[in-house]
């Protein structure tokens, strides 16, 4: 920046040189979600993530989510993310949830036609965990002699172990497309919603971040998705640098906020 100082005297030109310095990570926030509380966003701008024109078609239709959880004691099925048809009879959907058991379970399809990937441990009360799941991009149904091809395509990882998960399914899985109609945290389209568990940095690829599972859990440590080689094409702070009711977009794609619906500021927690 060049200045000039003037006086009776004479004059002097000096260049002050101003460095802005981004600041060091920090996370110290995380969204509670109670009795019907949930988060929604624009859920076609995730079409190019998570949704698929039909029965897998590869790597261009991978994905990988990953997000902090920490449980309360319910004994009642609680969803924490969904993406897809508002036809959950019909149409395809990705749904996440906490069982009544508390384990973590992933439904892919619909509700007549489906994969369920049930991890095998109940996740502990009151303490944080680090959930992401991966999937390849593969074919996922509907002959009853691919079954077990068809569960390959999905990985589960809890706290950065490859869980060896119970698997089922409705109709030998789903062969069809998924699209964005729908897009919730803490719900599905209408009802089971989360009681009390609070959810940090929810982040989303779109490829199979399978072989880099420990670079994004880190050894438990959260920490700057930004840096990794690979950066989330989405990414949700859940409180750090938000301005309720928004929660901001931080991935590579940037445009997709979450909006915070039935809550309160007060639902930004430490």
């Amino acid at each position: 920046i060049p200045v000039k100082a003037i006086n009776y005297n004479g004059q002097d030109s000096e260049t002050i040189v101003l460095t802005v310095s981004a600041p060091p990570f920090s996370n110290t926030k995380s969204v509670q979600f109670s009795n019907q509380d949930y988060a929604g966003a624009n859920a076609s701008l995730l079409d190019g993530v998570l949704g698929r024109s039909g029965n897998g078609g590869g790597s261009s239709d991978a994905w990988t989510m990953s997000f902090w959880l920490k449980p309360t004691n319910s004994s009642s099925g609680r969803v924490v993310f969904y993406y897809g048809s508002n036809d959950t009879l019909n149409g395809g959907y990705i749904e996440i949830r906490l069982t009544s058991t508390n384990k973590i379970r992933l439904q892919y399809g619909s509700n007549n036609n489906h994969l369920k990937i049930i991890a095998p441990n109940a996740l502990s009360v009151d303490t944080w965990h680090q959930v992401t799941m991966t999937y390849n991009g593969g074919t996922t149904g509907a002959s009853s002699g691919d079954i077990s091809n068809y569960y390959s395509r999905f990985n589960m990882y809890v706290n950065g172990v490859n869980q060896t998960t119970s698997n089922s399914n409705s109709n030998y899985g789903w062969s069809g497309a998924i699209s964005g109609q729908n897009l919730r945290i803490g719900k599905l389209v209408s009802g089971n919603t989360l009681n009390g568990e609070k959810i940090d940095e929810l982040a989303i690829w779109n490829s199979d971040q399978s072989s880099n599972i420990s670079d994004i859990y880190n050894s438990g440590s959260t920490f700057d998705y930004s840096t990794l080689t690979t950066e989330p094409k989405h990414w949700w702070r859940m409180g750090d640098g938000d301005t309720f009711p928004n929660l901001q977009d931080n991935g590579t794609e940037a445009n997709c906020v979450f909006v915070m619906y039935n809550m309160t500021s007060a639902n930004i927690v430490n």
